[in-house]
């Protein structure tokens, strides 16, 4: 699993948590920080792919966590995006972005 589809399986788990249902693809790419919904349906479908999550064909808000937990491999999703955001300032520093 990559770093962000793990941050985004702890965003719908939280979710799902939280809300009683998953959240809309709109409110995964804000709280993803992506420009496009299609960078979601293909963390999505990773997630779906390795058998983290199962989704009902043509219906909204219906992904389902598949018995995982978000501490698996770090201890918060504020961690990851600490993470995540120093791996990108290394890489536009190295001149890789």
């Amino acid at each position: 699993m990559t770093p962000r589809q793990h941050e985004l399986l702890c965003f719908i788990r939280e979710s799902i948590a939280k809300n009683g249902f998953s959240p809309s693809y709109e409110e995964m790419r804000v709280a993803m920080g992506l420009a496009s919904k299609s960078g979601i349906h293909r963390l999505i479908e990773g997630l779906e792919e390795r058998g983290h999550i199962t989704r009902i064909p043509n219906r909204n808000r219906e992904i389902t966590v598949v018995g995982w937990r978000c501490s698996w491999m770090h201890a918060s999703t504020a961690d990851l995006r600490a993470e995540l955001a120093a791996r990108d300032a290394n890489a536009r520093r190295e001149g890789m972005v």
